[in-house]
Parts: structure tokens; C-alpha cells; sequence
């Protein structure tokens, strides 16, 4: 006899019935407000004129060493450099300290000579005059060697971190507290919070004890005021509808006395925007503008229109500026960790914005991308939480344009030639002959290079896929033997959401 055993599950994903809670409030959002993309100045601006940043806070690390110190902080940009790293004469010490001498750091040295019209390379002096004159004698000498591109940066600002996970989730290990481990050398003690918060509202009651611990957290988190916040719903999607499961319906009971036993209510869903309403109340709404959201559900929500559709309205009400989707229908959050680790790296600690890091990002997860597409939207009139990049701080920024589409979605899907032909799983077994691992790629000039052919080695079945509309290839490697058709990559579609209707 086989033998077979029985273990738990862990996707996230299943059936479960659709709730209504009448005392769920809908977020009316923000829709029609003027943002303008600085977190500097709030006043109205002309359409197309530049605000000229400073930075309000710096680094606590040395861009160079990565390591604390007496430190030059930039007249132009957050970044520090420490004075071990930047020598300077011993006769200029006392110099430098004048309140008229400014510290340009060389990252913001090296990009302001790429920004001027001359090609001739300039010499590093570090300390300049209100006019921009040089105030040492001799350019200053750098020791060590730049490990990072030359607009990155070693962010310390405040990060909240919230893991929002379903009460029969096990969040061990999960990608939010390996966000939290990989931030951690890089924040202060105080300046990293992290907060997970356990919910079920299931039922009315459920709800108001929920309610009422964000009300508590609140009260918290307003001691800091954060940079940046990273929101994360660890939960499972509805199979049938993408409803979100957001808890479980009330206990009930069979039997007297000691034969009394506990029946486990049924597991409860909710529309999109009922589960926005029931999970962000007692004012933990307002972290949610300008944040980032990492949806860790089954891909159902993304997969069926009207509950995607309603994920991406509900984006634009809460002013959310970044979320992250995925599409597998039995979707292993874990799989996550290697994306996480490296938008860590890249957009919390040096400071890219997303789109700038997107390949890096897609580079790190090759075990996801073998099961899942990444699913990215993008809300550029969300309310600005971050700071400027440095680009922002050398050319400015301008008003986002209120007339334009709101938001972008872009999807992202691995192909490879052998066994993602154009993003598609190749089935395991052949649907014919029923062996295993039994195709073969087809490859011929007469095939149309939008086509992705295979052959069954056993029953000669074949099997064609072609390329999605409106899709591109954005990263790939080249085949073998000096084939120039790409063997594996990704493909990327792009479609752009209007704006968010105007409250009148």
C-alpha cells in the first residue's frame, strides 16, 4: 500500500464565505488634492516650476566606510563622509568650521560634473565658500574606495515596518521580520519600529477589539514621525470571488458538560474594500498614505477583474504610493524574502526610487520568478512620505501633474525558453502520452519569433504558446553558442489607471 501522510498548509488561498459588516466605514480618501512631490513645501506652485531641495536631516554613516564618526555632513545632500575617509590639511581645520564654508560630499562632486556642459574633469576640494571657491589649498584626498553607485546614499531616517497577519498564520520567518533583521544595522535603536499585529474581524465584536488596538498603536507610533512605512497583509484570498479572508465567524458550541466541544466558525471574507475599511481604523489609515503595500495573499485578488479592479481604486483612495501583488494561485509568501532582502538594500537603505531598481529587484529572485509574476502599481500623486532622491536634490523637483493617469501597473513575468515559453508554466507530464519531462523546443526559422513551439520525444504531440500583446522584454540573457535570440528573461506589460474621482 502507498503510503501517504497528512501535513498543514501554508498557501494562502481558499474558499470561504463573503461578510458584511455594516459598521465598516469606507475610506472617502483624498481624491482631487493637489500633492505636491516634496516633503519640503506645501505651498501651491506654478505648473512646472521647480522647488531647489535641501536636505533637512543626513546620514549617520560614512557613504565610504559605512561607519559612524566625526563626519562632514553635505551642503547639497543628506550623505555624510567621516573625516578619515576625507583628509584635510591640518592647517585648514580650524578653516572649515567657519559658518561661510559649505562640505560638498564627492558623490554630489562627481554629479555635478556630469551635469555641466564642459567635459573637463575637475578636481575634488570638499569645501567650498558661499561664492563656490575652494577654500583649501590643495584638493583633498580621499582614502578608501566607493562601494555603491554615485546616488546612493546610507539612509538612517525613522522606518515603521506594520505585518498585518491573519490569526491561524504562523508569521515566523516571514518577510517583513527579515525586513525588519536587514534594516536593523542600518537604523538607530528608536528610529526602526516594527509592529505585528494579529487580526481577525470576523464578527462586529471581533472588529471593535480590533479597532480599538489600532487606537492604541496609534498612540505610539505618533512619537515619531517616519520616512517611510512599509505595509505588509499576510492573509489568505477568497478562490472563487479574490475576496479577502479578513477572519473567522463566531465559535459555536455542541454538547453539555464535559462533552461540551467547540465548533470553529467558518472562515469570513471580505470585498477589497470592505477588508481596506475593516483593517485600517483608529487612525492607523493615515500611515497607510504615501506607504508601500506588499499584498502576501494568493494571486485570486489580481486575478479576478472586478477585485482587482477594486484593489486598484482602493490604492488611489488611500493614497498608497507603492504596492506589490502577485499572481500564484497557491502563492508561498517565503518565496518573497530574496525580493525583500534587496528592495532593503536598494530602496530603504540607498535611497533609488522603485522604478530605478526594478531590474535589481528582479534579478535577486529567480526561485519567484519561477512562481509567481510580480505585480507592481505605482501611484505617483500618492501623498509624499520619503525624502527626495539625490537626483531630486541636483535638478529639483516639479509638481506632479494633477491632469495625467494617477497610477501604473506593471506586471512582470519570467520566461525561458525551455520551460517558461513566454511566461507559461510547460506542463510537467504530456497531456497525450502522459510521460514526464518529454519536450522538446522547437527551433526553426520559419517560426514566427512571437511563437514558442515543443514536441512531446515520446508521441510527437505538440503544443505552441505566442508572446502577450503589449508586452516587452525589459531584462533577459542570451542563448548559448552565439544564438541571439533571448534564452530566459522577463517580460513586462504596462498599463496606465486614471486619476481617482473628484469628491464634489
Amino acid at each position: 500500500m502507498t503510503r501517504t501522510t497528512q501535513t498543514c498548509k501554508k498557501t494562502t488561498g481558499g474558499p470561504a464565505k463573503r461578510g458584511m459588516l455594516p459598521r465598516f466605514k469606507k475610506f472617502a480618501g483624498h481624491a482631487g488634492t493637489e500633492v505636491i512631490k516634496t516633503v519640503q513645501s506645501k505651498a501651491a506652485l506654478p505648473s512646472g516650476q521647480k522647488i531647489i531641495l535641501k536636505p533637512l536631516c543626513h546620514n549617520i554613516f560614512c557613504v565610504f566606510c559605512w561607519d559612524g564618526g566625526s563626519l562632514y555632513e553635505c551642503s547639497i545632500c543628506p550623505r555624510a563622509v567621516c573625516a578619515k575617509c576625507v583628509a584635510v590639511p591640518a592647517e585648514f581645520e580650524e578653516r572649515i568650521k567657519d559658518p561661510d564654508v559649505h562640505f560638498i560630499c564627492p558623490g554630489c562632486h562627481e554629479m555635478r560634473g556630469k551635469g555641466s556642459r564642459s567635459d573637463a574633469m575637475k578636481p575634488y576640494f570638499g569645501f567650498e565658500d558661499c561664492g563656490g571657491t575652494p577654500v583649501l589649498a590643495v584638493p583633498a584626498t580621499i582614502h578608501g574606495h566607493i562601494e555603491m553607485a554615485s546616488r546612493s546614499q546610507i539612509s538612517s531616517n525613522p522606518i515603521l515596518v506594520l505585518h498585518f497577519v491573519l490569526t491561524t498564520l504562523d508569521p515566523v520567518g516571514s518577510p517583513a521580520a527579515m525586513m525588519q533583521h536587514k534594516l536593523r544595522p542600518y537604523r538607530p535603536k528608536d528610529s526602526l519600529q516594527f509592529h505585528e499585529i494579529i487580526f481577525d474581524i470576523g464578527t462586529d465584536e471581533k472588529a471593535d477589539r480590533h479597532a480599538e488596538s489600532m487606537k492604541t498603536l496609534v498612540d505610539r507610533l505618533k512619537l515619531l514621525e517616519y520616512e517611510r512605512v512599509e505595509v505588509f497583509i499576510y492573509t489568505h484570498s477568497e478562490t472563487v470571488r479574490g475576496d479577502i479572508w479578513g477572519g473567522f465567524a463566531a465559535d459555536e458550541f455542541a454538547g453539555r458538560g464535559k462533552h461540551r466541544i467547540t465548533i470553529s466558525g467558518d472562515p469570513v471574507a471580505y470585498t477589497v474594500d470592505d477588508f481596506f475599511a475593516g483593517l485600517f481604523v483608529g487612525g492607523i489609515e493615515d500611515y497607510v498614505r504615501g506607504a508601500t503595500l506588499w499584498m502576501l495573499i494568493c494571486g485570486h485578488t489580481v486575478r479576478m477583474p472586478n477585485s482587482f479592479k477594486m484593489l486598484k481604486t482602493c490604492v488611489k483612495q488611500y493614497e498608497v504610493e507603492h504596492v506589490f501583488a502577485f499572481d500564484a494561485t497557491l502563492f508561498h509568501a517565503c518565496l518573497t524574502i530574496s525580493l525583500v532582502i534587496v528592495y532593503v538594500r536598494r530602496v530603504l537603505v540607498e535611497g533609488f526610487e522603485v522604478q530605478e531598481v526594478m531590474h535589481d529587484l528582479l534579478q535577486a529572485c529567480p526561485r519567484l520568478a519561477m512562481h509567481s509574476s510580480i505585480i507592481h502599481l505605482h501611484n505617483p500623486t500618492a501623498f509624499r512620505r520619503r525624502q527626495p532622491t539625490m537626483v531630486e536634490y541636483h535638478e529639483g523637483v516639479k509638481r506632479a501633474p494633477t491632469a495625467t493617469a494617477s497610477m501604473t501597473v506593471s506586471t512582470y513575468t519570467f520566461f525561458h525558453d525551455s520551460n517558461r515559453p513566454f511566461g507559461n508554466a510547460l506542463p510537467y507530464q504530456c497531456s497525450n502520452c502522459k510521460c514526464v519531462r518529454s519536450w522538446k523546443h522547437i527551433t526553426s526559422k520559419h517560426i514566427a519569433l512571437n511563437e514558442s513551439k515543443f514536441t512531446c520525444r515520446s508521441c510527437g504531440h505538440t503544443i505552441t504558446y505566442t508572446k502577450p500583446e503589449q508586452s516587452k522584454i525589459v531584462l533577459y540573457s542570451q542563448g548559448q553558442n552565439g544564438q541571439h535570440t533571448p534564452r530566459s528573461g522577463w517580460l513586462m506589460s504596462l498599463t496606465a489607471e486614471p486619476r481617482a474621482p473628484v469628491d464634489v
